[in-house]
């Protein structure tokens, strides 16, 4: 329970110091993250991304190239899970969820299973040095990350603000990433 509490407390903090980033400094942000990323997955075929969701950091410039160059993932809540889907157009293939979130249309979009991944860009709330996140306290990226262990590479991406140095509260549930990439 004290656990839980801990973690209730880092993600509003989180929350607080991501919403309160300049326009300027999301934008610098996203540039160096596109830079990056698109070296990162480079040779991968299979990558899984993110829609942005309020202050988190923007991949849209990333999302159209990996839809253009690659094959691009991004998945959708259905029930309690995160199901994946590849986008080829992102003007066409996503509707909003009912929390804000572009997501990909299943009528529009095949299902693509998890095993078929090279390379999974994981946002969340906070991050620490032993590639740990803490998200939004769903748990839909830990069960998604749980059922796949091992099978792709995984990258926590958001803002260097978003890294705790004293570690994260780690529960039984908790999936490490292989890595982080802040901007």
């Amino acid at each position: 329970m004290e656990s839980l509490s801990c973690k209730t407390t880092i993600r509003e903090e989180m929350r607080e110091i991501r919403d309160k980033l300049s326009p300027y400094r999301r934008v610098l942000a996203s540039h160096e993250a596109l830079k990056s990323l698109k070296k990162k997955t480079r040779k991968k075929k299979v990558v899984l991304s993110y829609s942005s969701f309020q202050s988190e950091l923007c991949l849209n410039e990333l999302n159209q190239w990996l839809s253009e160059h690659k094959t691009l993932v991004l998945p959708r809540v259905i029930d309690s899970h995160l199901s994946l889907f590849c986008v080829r157009d992102l003007s066409a293939d996503l509707t909003m969820s009912s929390w804000g979130i572009a997501e990909p249309n299943p009528k529009n979009c095949e299902e693509v299973p998890a095993e078929k991944l090279d390379f999974a860009l994981i946002p969340a709330l906070a991050f620490d040095s032993s590639c740990y996140r803490l998200g939004y306290g769903k748990g839909f990226y830990d069960r998604l990350l749980s059922l796949c262990k091992a099978k792709f590479s995984t990258v926590g991406v958001g803002f260097r603000e978003q890294l705790i140095s004293c570690g994260l509260p780690v529960e039984s549930h908790d999936q490490p990433l292989n890595s982080i990439a802040l901007f």
